[in-house]
């Protein structure tokens, strides 16, 4: 079972934005290494998870760390830093895909979804129900995957979601909802055909 990641938000946040404003006044390559090697980690799972296209996943990891270097001085600090990297991100990764006509990417191997029914299906760690999980996720438009993907797996509040993915909140409160919907009625309809 995909554990989400645990992180202290203050202290990465504070550590960022010291970074960024090195970045950003200095232009300190020093500073850029450590937040280009230190967002890696993070960002290139986020990224796997929109295309399994490595050289993609690349490409996009090395556009985004150059926006941040060249688009530091104009961060406004309403956001955390990582919020604002992981939009560019999102907006990037997307873009590409779209260039690349990689409409149909999917989203695999994580868990996320906090309904009883499947809590109890993850728990129990059937593949069978986490192969059914990962189908379901896969039939969503892509807005919609990356709106579970931040919430579920990454952990974002609605509020960040809406900063990352550029939208309002009830878009993303309805984005949620139908996707939920959606991968319910999937799973429901499989294991109807099963029985």
């Amino acid at each position: 079972m995909a554990t989400p990641l645990t992180r202290d938000f203050e202290k990465l946040n504070t550590n960022d934005s010291l970074l960024l404003q090195q970045i950003a006044v200095d232009r300190n390559t020093t500073a850029m290494e450590t937040l280009y090697n230190g967002y890696r980690g993070r960002l290139v799972p986020f990224l796997n998870r929109m295309t399994q296209d490595h050289a993609l996943i690349e490409e996009t990891y090395n556009d985004v760390m150059l926006i941040v270097w060249n688009k530091a001085d104009q961060f406004k600090g309403n956001s955390k830093v990582s919020s604002w990297i992981f939009s560019i991100a999102y907006r990037t990764c997307l873009a590409l895909i779209k260039k690349q006509k990689f409409r149909q990417t999917i989203i695999n191997n994580f868990l996320f979804f906090k309904t009883e029914e499947t809590s109890e299906c993850i728990e129990q760690g059937t593949s069978d129900k986490t192969d059914l999980l990962n189908k379901a996720i896969k039939h969503l438009p892509a807005k919609q995957q990356m709106i579970i993907e931040l919430s579920y797996f990454q952990e974002y509040s609605i509020q960040e979601i809406a900063l990352i993915a550029n939208c309002p909140v009830n878009t993303v409160k309805t984005r949620l909802h139908h996707a939920r919907q959606k991968i319910r009625a999937f799973m429901d309809s499989k294991n109807a055909e099963v029985s």
